[in-house]
């Protein structure tokens, strides 16, 4: 049965300086009221069940506006930034996937 369970929202403050600290990170960003933000939440906290080990976080696009809209120049909602173990941008997606797809990607970007 899948994961039903959404990640928690965290603040960019918080979590910034995790960013490049060895550990490939995703920063996924959507809003409460969204359906595909939601759906991604819960794709991405069911990749973590299954990956303890890998930074995800979900920010809310409108609450972290000036990281969303200026630091990552954000237009669209649900957008995810996946971040090598560096801190490099690798890749970067607008809208929602099935977590099929997540998995594909992961695995592209060496998230193991």
């Amino acid at each position: 049965m899948p994961n039903k369970k959404v990640l928690p929202v965290m603040k960019y403050t918080d979590i910034k300086g995790n960013i490049g600290n060895g550990k490939p990170t995703i920063l996924a960003f959507g809003m409460t009221h969204c359906y595909s933000c939601i759906a991604m939440s819960k794709v991405f906290s069911q990749v973590l069940e299954e990956h303890p080990k890998f930074q995800i976080y979900s920010m809310d696009g409108q609450k972290e506006r000036l990281v969303s809209r200026d630091i990552c120049k954000l237009k669209e909602m649900p957008t995810q930034i996946f971040f090598d173990a560096s801190g490099e941008e690798v890749f970067r997606h607008t809208g929602a996937y099935k977590k099929a797809v997540v998995d594909i990607i992961l695995k592209k970007y060496g998230f193991e």
